[in-house]
């Protein structure tokens, strides 16, 4: 294997091989074209062949290579479309470490990334890398602080005994995702008796997004909530969100309407939220906050919960329309036991932080605060994925529809995807009001397997498009988790 010395080496090596498709590189076994096979490809461009070793892939240069994939996504951006695998966690050793002498900055604190878009349509071998960026760490001082919080946290994790609690959703930017193809993959843990899955370091796709776009795209940073470094060093992030919402706790939303020169708007509660925050952007809605630096690298989502006077929040939270064709074809886990399938990725990954507003006995709106909640991962891997599996087995299957005539004569169909009135954590209903079973209707997606019809109600509703559907997290299930917004 030729010998690098520098990072300066690496990269110009690097650089050689943007433009280039992976046929064009150096011959590896190219039967399978594996998920790694770009990877692979990458690495065997530097002469390295594939290994688990701990140092970094360019020992004297101190270089990890890796190979990151991006997507175009339906309003025409781009984004990461996945986390970054690092290092596998190795519970015995890890807690006789410190951050700054830890395996995982020796390993991952320079790395050589190379970016290539993911085009599902076209073969592996004919991918080309976009681009490639040199990554060190330590040069975004807060995000390095961020990232050295979410290390020591999961490290603490393991010390106290409960590597088997670790999630996602506990960590900023660094986060502890499951690595292992089956429920077997376990480890041994120094402080408990009980089995810790196998898990590695990984950046989340959100952060890997916020490096695409600098990179790639050349895009300007987003609005940032913390300035610097200082502001971080006795505190984190969702400290410092949370301190910046308390002092308004317990006012009422038109009151806070009127501090903020807010009018009267459908989106006034996220308004509230960006004027609180002080971001100079337009926000718009939840999205906006997605342009928020520390919101997009840590996978945050801010959602608006409303609570009548009697304690009920009527809306369940709606995620994006799934197209029935792509649902089919995805997996819960890939063949490395890495999340795969877009929602098993997003309720991993995603941190919630809900605006809580409830009514008083006066009718009135007031601002109760805020609270951070990560889905919980039994309830991933248990309910969240037998909905998951179910839906996926309906679309395969067919569909059940049945038409039932109303007294106004309008036509009510009904379909056999789980409800909300089944209980499970989350169901599928549409977003939109229309309802749509024309060929390529507006509102309507087309079916992989025809659909069953009772009482059809006439020919112009398909057998093979039904209107878009996604995927809700139910009301009551949220419900629980903000009865007392102070926990």
């Amino acid at each position: 294997m030729p010998m690098y010395k520098t990072k300066e080496e690496v990269h110009n090596r690097a650089l050689e091989i943007v433009g280039k498709q992976m046929n064009e590189l150096v011959e590896i076994d190219t039967e399978s074209k594996t998920k790694n096979y770009v990877g692979d490809a990458f690495e065997s461009w530097f002469g390295k062949s594939k290994d688990s070793a701990s140092q970094p892939d360019l020992p004297e240069a101190g270089v990890e290579l890796k190979a990151t994939p991006f997507k175009k996504n339906k309003d025409g951006k781009y984004s990461a479309k996945e986390r970054l695998v690092l290092n596998i966690i190795n519970y015995m050793n890890v807690v006789n470490e410190d951050f700054e002498n830890s395996h995982f900055l020796y390993k991952n604190g320079t790395i050589e990334l190379a970016f290539y878009e993911y085009l599902k349509d076209i073969p592996r071998d004919k991918w080309t890398i976009r681009e490639v960026a040199l990554y060190e760490m330590s040069k975004n001082p807060v995000d390095f602080a961020i990232i050295k919080q979410d290390w020591e946290k999961i490290n603490q994790y393991i010390k106290d005994g409960r590597a088997h609690e670790l999630n996602e959703g506990i960590t900023q930017y660094l986060s502890a995702c499951i690595k292992g193809a089956s429920s077997k993959s376990v480890r041994e843990q120094p402080f408990s008796g009980i089995p810790a899955k196998q898990r590695a370091y990984s950046l989340k796709s959100g952060y890997m997004t916020s490096l695409l776009r600098k990179y790639i795209f050349g895009e300007e940073s987003n609005e940032s909530i913390i300035k610097n470094k200082f502001e971080i060093e006795n505190s984190n992030l969702e400290k410092i969100i949370l301190e910046k919402f308390k002092p308004y706790y317990g006012m009422k939303i038109n009151d806070l309407k009127e501090k903020f020169e807010i009018k009267n708007s459908k989106q006034v509660n996220y308004l509230i939220a960006g004027a609180i925050l002080n971001l100079k952007g337009k926000v718009s809605g939840s999205k906006s906050f997605e342009k928020v630096d520390e919101f997009e690298k840590a996978n945050i989502v801010l959602k608006t919960i409303q609570f009548n006077s009697k304690g009920i929040n009527k809306e369940s939270i709606s995620f994006p329309n799934f197209k029935f064709s792509e649902l089919v074809k995805e997996s819960w886990n890939d063949e490395d036991g890495i999340p795969s399938a877009t929602l098993h990725n997003f309720f991993l990954e995603t941190r919630f932080m809900f605006f809580v507003v409830r009514e008083n006995n006066q009718g009135e709106n007031v601002f109760e605060g805020i609270k951070f909640f990560s889905v919980p991962e039994e309830d991933i891997e248990g309910p969240i994925k037998e909905v998951w599996m179910e839906t996926v087995d309906t679309l395969k299957q067919g569909v059940q529809l049945t038409g039932k005539q109303q007294k106004n004569g309008k036509w009510q169909i009904k379909n056999n995807f789980v409800k909300h009135s089944d209980n499970r954590v989350i169901h599928i209903r549409p977003h939109a009001k229309e309802r749509d079973y024309t060929v390529n209707g507006k509102y309507a997606d087309k079916l992989p397997t025809k659909a069953m019809w009772t009482n059809k109600p006439d020919e112009s509703y398909s057998d093979e498009w039904m209107t878009k559907q996604c995927f809700w997290l139910n009301s009551g299930y949220i419900r629980k988790y903000l009865e007392n917004i102070s926990e």
